[in-house]
């Protein structure tokens, strides 16, 4: 089979390969089966419809693959549309990805002939080699197939993948991306890596249905190898761990950093604080890593339990002046825009923001709470304010460009300018969602204070002042 693989183009400005696109590229080589594929998000790759879907006529593929994310349902869907006006209803598409795993019924409805629930690895595979032999692939574990009439017939459940060791590389796959899309002449690495999949949290705001919330791990000795032909062919010298909890399981950080220290690398993660302390960010640190996202969501102590984040404020603001303390740069990652947030929710959390700024925490960009479907918050609260199917409703929620240079202009309008914000999901007062705007400028002021060129002081009226 001659299959295609497709990042569809959005206004997300990826500047290198997209790892979930390696894994399946890799997969489908392993057996046997011809790959394409173009990351249409990226920087400088062929953008609008009628160029991406001659881009993939090209190839004459016998199968065409859509990965799909949520903010980007619309986009996908569409291109959808041009890639069947292009090459006809002779080449099957099939869609996979976040969205799809949450909402499989919804490619099925937009004209895709196949959808693919949970890790596609090996469900994809067996769809090539079905479609290869002529066989009926309407069984195959975790493969929704399409009826005609917008809906269709689902396999059975397909598990998580517990042996991360046996999939194929998706370094294998890397020469199929073009440097030229990452605005590169030379060949381009992947920016980041997973050490392990699922995240054992509980988290509302976050559907574990993607990835699961069993914790499975990769071999240290797997990971080291595979980052030591990374830096030695691919001259990778700094990447993300792009797990959903890097730092679960204090032996196995141990027993990884061991592997990791001999290699060189530079790296960050991101870690729940709960998992965190001044030993293991030792160990870590020694095998090169410099930076650490954590994720906190709120400074109020009570929102931390109602969103069942597992932490309190005291752990947090100790992980980061453990932090400080060996000097690794630390990112506090928090949210605004709850359900039901009070003004007081809001002042304690502005407060954590900058006891943790002291200590030296920079924040993450933007940050409204946006009910992704899956979630416990859109469950809950989906038909109380009327957002059911917001991503297909609306209009599509556009971000901006994370900042091109460290300047209080720029940092102010990637950090502040939340598109979620205005869309209101939850029904804030007017007065509400301004104290939350300044709250973002808040937040990107204390963190370009880190920076040489010092922010003005963007000062938020205390509860109960308007």
């Amino acid at each position: 089979m001659r299959v295609f693989l497709l990042n569809p183009p959005t206004d997300e400005p990826v500047r290198t390969p997209l790892l979930a696109l390696g894994y399946l590229a890799a997969a489908l080589q392993r057996a046997g089966h011809a790959v394409g594929l173009l990351d249409a998000s990226a920087v400088a790759a062929p953008q609008g419809h009628a160029a991406v879907a001659e881009h993939v006529a090209q190839f004459r593929p016998d199968l065409v693959g859509l990965h799909v994310k949520t903010l980007a349902a619309q986009d996908a869907w569409s291109m959808a549309r041009s890639l069947r006006e292009r090459l006809g209803p002779e080449v099957p598409l099939v869609a996979g990805g976040p969205h799809v795993t949450v909402v499989p019924g919804e490619a099925l409805a937009h004209g895709c002939d196949f959808a693919i629930r949970g890790e596609a690895e090996y469900t994809l595979v067996e769809l090539a080699d079905a479609l290869q032999a002529g066989m009926q692939p309407r069984e195959i574990a975790g493969l929704g197939v399409a009826d005609g009439q917008g809906g269709g017939h689902w396999g059975p459940e397909r598990g998580f993948i517990q042996d991360l060791d046996a999939l194929a590389s998706p370094v294998a796959a890397l020469p199929l991306f073009d440097p030229a899309w990452y605005g590169q002449t030379v060949p381009v690495a992947y920016g980041g890596v997973l050490a392990s999949r699922g995240c054992p949290a509980a988290c509302t705001f976050c559907c574990n249905n993607v990835t699961g919330r069993r914790f499975r791990q990769r071999s240290a000795a797997a990971i080291a190898a595979e980052l030591a032909e990374l830096r030695d062919q691919w001259q990778l010298r700094a990447f993300s761990f792009l797990d959903d909890s890097f730092a679960v399981g204090r032996a196995r950080v141990a027993e990884l950093s061991e592997h990791l220290a001999p290699l060189g690398l530079h790296w960050t993660c991101t870690a729940h604080p709960a998992h965190l302390d001044s030993e293991v960010l030792g160990a870590m640190q020694r095998a090169g890593c410099g930076g650490i996202d954590i994720g906190t969501e709120s400074g109020d102590p009570g929102r931390l339990r109602a969103i069942g984040k597992g932490v309190t404020v005291d752990r947090t603001l100790a992980v980061v002046r453990a932090c400080r303390e060996r000097g690794l740069h630390v990112v506090v990652n928090l949210m605004f825009g709850w359900p039901g947030e009070t003004e007081r929710e809001l002042d304690n959390t502005l407060q954590f923001m900058d006891k943790a700024a002291e200590a030296g925490a920079w924040f993450n960009a933007r940050g409204v709470l946006v009910p992704f479907p899956g979630t416990e918050e859109y469950e809950r609260h989906c038909q109380q304010f009327s957002f059911e199917q917001w991503w297909l409703r609306d209009p599509p929620l556009r971000y901006a460009a994370f900042p091109a240079a460290w300047n209080h202009a720029e940092v102010l309008r990637a950090y502040a300018a939340d598109a979620a914000l205005e869309r209101n999901f939850f029904r804030h007062s007017d007065a509400h969602l301004q104290r939350i705007q300044l709250a973002l400028e808040r937040k990107a002021s204390l963190t370009l204070a880190h920076v040489a060129q010092p922010a003005p002081a963007i000062t938020v009226p205390a509860a109960g002042s308007r």
